[in-house]
């Protein structure tokens, strides 16, 4: 289903035909609000297969740096060179990184990427309006045309000295729908489960405690069922090799 299915199948749920302009075109009147609180709601409920994502950013000679956006958290980082040859990088504490290379990231020598640690924050105060500051040695700051809002990054070392690929793994936000044709793995997948998570989120609106906790339950019990299915996906069969 895409949104205006969703959209239109929240609204009959819900009995709230004010969230619509009319019920012939179904014009979001609010509606969308909802059905996009419902879908953060579901992220950070329940892990499910479609929670985890890769991202492959490129980094260059003298870089030591990656934006990952919609990244709510950094799981595995692995780097491919050129040859095809592929590693796995070490994570470290943030400050434990720091520490170890604690001189401007331009003046180190650089190598293949070995570690990485997520960055702690990517804030600034005061903000900047489309500033975001990825680190600050004394008088020189890294800083990106962005706003933090909407991204996480990694901080890796040495810094590359080469041309490489990394593979970020993580958990990743589900896209917002917006336009009527938006589609995503909740309004695909679990409709219905995303009409319900709407639904509570309409429900917290009146202050009706009761009302969501009881949608609550309901989809809590359908999230165990996929859960179940990736559980009976996991054990399948021996993931181990012989060596």
């Amino acid at each position: 289903m895409n949104l205006l299915d969703i959209r239109t199948q929240f609204v009959r749920t819900t009995g709230r035909y004010d969230l619509v302009v009319d019920t012939s075109a179904w014009v979001d009147n609010g509606a969308n609000f909802y059905i996009n609180a419902g879908i953060k709601y579901l992220d950070r409920l329940n892990t499910v297969k479609k929670s985890l994502a890769r991202s492959f950013p490129q980094i260059v000679s003298g870089d030591w740096y990656a934006l990952i956006q919609n990244c709510r958290a950094i799981k595995e980082v692995w780097a491919s060179d050129v040859d095809g040859i592929r590693w796995k990088l070490e994570k470290k504490d943030f400050n434990i990184l720091r520490t170890a290379y604690n001189e401007l990231p331009s003046q180190l020598d650089g190598g293949s990427p070995l570690y990485y640690s997520p960055v702690q924050t990517l804030r600034k105060d005061p903000e900047t309006a489309g500033v975001m500051t990825v680190d600050y040695f004394y008088n020189t700051e890294t800083t990106e045309n962005v706003d933090h809002f909407t991204y996480n990054a990694l901080v890796f070392m040495p810094p590359a000295d080469a041309t490489y690929r990394l593979e970020v793994i993580g958990l990743f936000d589900t896209p917002e729908l917006v336009n009527d044709t938006d589609e995503n793995y909740w309004s695909v997948s679990e409709p219905m489960v995303l009409i319900m998570a709407a639904s509570r989120s309409l429900e917290i609106s009146y202050r009706n405690t009761q009302g969501a906790k009881d949608w609550e339950r309901s989809i809590n019990d359908e999230l165990n069922g996929i859960a179940f299915d990736a559980v009976e996906e996991d054990i399948a069969e021996v993931d181990q090799m012989e060596g």
